[in-house]
C-alpha cells in the first residue's frame, strides 16, 4: 500500500517537472526569437538641388580718367597697381597759363562789376535809360561767367580720382602734351567684384529661386564667399546660354582680384513634397514590391508596410510618395530576418526622440 502511494507521488513529480520544463523551454524560445533592432525616425522629403558653374571675377567698373583741360603733363603721381582714394590728386598739368587767364578774367570781372554797380545807382535815380543798364548788366554777367570758367579751368589742372580703386593702366607720361578728354589712367572700381557666368536655358527660370550663392576662388584661398544676383540677361547669347552677373562684397585683404577663375555654387530653394524619406537600408523587397518594417512602441513589435519609392535623394535616403506619414519609426538593419508581428527590442544607442 505504501509502495503504491510512493509510486504515485513520484509519477506526479515527474509530470510536474515535465510541465515546468516545457514552460521554461517556451520562455527560452520566446526570448531567443525577440530580436534586437535599430530604428530611425522618418522625416519629410526636401527637394534641394545644387548647381555648379564656372565663371570669372571682374571689377565693378573700369573708367578712363582724363583731364577736362589740355596742356603739358608735368606731375604723374601714381603708377600701375597703386591703390588710390576718392578725390586723391593723381596727376597735374602745368598750371601757369591757366593762372594768367584767371588773373585776366578776374580783372575784367571786377571792372565790369564796378561799372554795373555805379550805373545801376544812376538808373535808380532816373538818370540812366534802361537799355544802357541792360547792356552793362550783360557785360557784367559775361565777365562773371568768364571768371568762374577760368577758376574751374585752373582747378581742373589737377586730376583727381573719382572713386576708390586701383590704377590698372597708365596711358601717358610726364612732359607729354594732352588734349581735353584724352585718357591718362584706367582706374578699376573694386568696391565690389562681379562674377560672370552663363546659365543654360533649362535653368534660367530658376534664377529667382536661388536660396544661396557662394563662390570658391582656389587661387586666392577663398571658399564659400557669399554672392548675390545682380542681373540675368533676358536674351540668350550665341551659345544659347543666358549671361548672369553676381556681386561679391570685396575686402582689400581677401586676395580676390579681377580676372581670377571662380567656381559658382548655387543652392535652389528646398520645397516640401507630399512624401517622406527613408534610409536606403530600411527598404526590402518581396514579390517585386517595396516594404519597410514599422516599429510599434506600444507593443514592441514590427509590421511590414508597402511603400512606393520615388528616387534616391542627395543625402543617401529614398523619397517615398505613399505608405508612410513621416511620423513612424522604421527598422534600418536586418530587415530580411524579421517576420510579421515579431516582438523586438531596440538597441540602447538608438535615438527614439
Amino acid at each position: 500500500m505504501i509502495k503504491q502511494m510512493l509510486q504515485g507521488v513520484v509519477a506526479m513529480l515527474i509530470i510536474g517537472m515535465g510541465i515546468i520544463g516545457c514552460s521554461s523551454s517556451d520562455e527560452s524560445k520566446s526570448a531567443t526569437t525577440r530580436r534586437y533592432v535599430k530604428v530611425e525616425r522618418l522625416g519629410k522629403a526636401q527637394s534641394a538641388e545644387e548647381l555648379i558653374f564656372h565663371g570669372q571675377l571682374k571689377e565693378k567698373k573700369e573708367v578712363s580718367v582724363a583731364f577736362k583741360v589740355g596742356g603739358q603733363v608735368y606731375n604723374m603721381l601714381v603708377d600701375e597697381g597703386d591703390y588710390v582714394t576718392k578725390e586723391q590728386v593723381i596727376a597735374r598739368i602745368d598750371p601757369r597759363d591757366y593762372k594768367i587767364r584767371l588773373q585776366s578774367a578776374k580783372a575784367q570781372f571786377e571792372q565790369a562789376s564796378g561799372e554795373y554797380t555805379r550805373y545801376k545807382e544812376l538808373y535808380n535815380k532816373n538818370k540812366l535809360p534802361i537799355n544802357t543798364l541792360e547792356k552793362l548788366e550783360a557785360g557784367y554777367l559775361a565777365a562773371k561767367s568768364a571768371y568762374e570758367s577760368a577758376e574751374n579751368a585752373l582747378a581742373d589742372t589737377e586730376l583727381k580720382a573719382p572713386f576708390n580703386g586701383y590704377i590698372y593702366r597708365k596711358q601717358t607720361n610726364n612732359f607729354e602734351n594732352v588734349a581735353p578728354g584724352q585718357p591718362i589712367y584706367a582706374l578699376l572700381d573694386v568696391s565690389h567684384l562681379e562674377v560672370l557666368f552663363s546659365l543654360p536655358e533649362s535653368k534660367v527660370n530658376k534664377a529667382k529661386s536661388f536660396s544661396q550663392i557662394t563662390i570658391d576662388v582656389a587661387n586666392a584661398g577663398a571658399y564659400n564667399v557669399p554672392a548675390n544676383v545682380l542681373s540675368v540677361n533676358e536674351k540668350a547669347n550665341g551659345n544659347d546660354m543666358f549671361d548672369v552677373r553676381l556681386m561679391v562684397n570685396n575686402q582689400l585683404d581677401n586676395g580676390l582680384k579681377p580676372g581670377m577663375s571662380a567656381k559658382v555654387r548655387i543652392q535652389l530653394k528646398a520645397a516640401d513634397r507630399a512624401g517622406v524619406v527613408v534610409p536606403v537600408e530600411s527598404v526590402f523587397y518581396k514579390e517585386q514590391k517595396a516594404y519597410v518594417w514599422v516599429f510599434d512602441e506600444a507593443s514592441s513589435t514590427v509590421s511590414s508596410r508597402a511603400v512606393k519609392v520615388n528616387k534616391l535623394e542627395n543625402n543617401g535616403h529614398l523619397s517615398v510618395s505613399s505608405g508612410l506619414t513621416g511620423n513612424e519609426y522604421v527598422v534600418t538593419a536586418g530587415v530580411y530576418s524579421l517576420t510579421e508581428s515579431q516582438a523586438v527590442r531596440i538597441l540602447e544607442n538608438t535615438n527614439l526622440l
